[in-house]
């Protein structure tokens, strides 16, 4: 498999991940899959060139889709 490939699956489903554990409602047990996660973030990136930048691109991903799900989250709370 390409890196590239590879690249894309593995950015995909740490993005996944994020998205599930902004759904997590104990926030002790959210920030600590969360650290985890970005822990994961860097271990995928040693395999690559340039690992501290994937690293950071895959950080950015786990971010943004982090933050994403957890405003949807917090949107469907004030509703309930």
């Amino acid at each position: 498999m390409s890196l590239i490939k590879q690249y894309d699956m593995e950015s995909e489903e740490l993005a996944n991940r994020a998205a599930v554990l902004a759904w997590t409602e104990d926030t002790e047990e959210r920030f600590e899959e969360l650290r985890r996660l970005y822990e994961d973030c860097h271990t995928a990136a040693d395999i690559y060139a340039d690992p501290a930048r994937v690293a950071e691109l895959f950080v950015a991903t786990v971010t943004d889709t982090f933050h994403d799900a957890r405003a949807v989250v917090v949107g469907s709370l004030a509703f309930a």
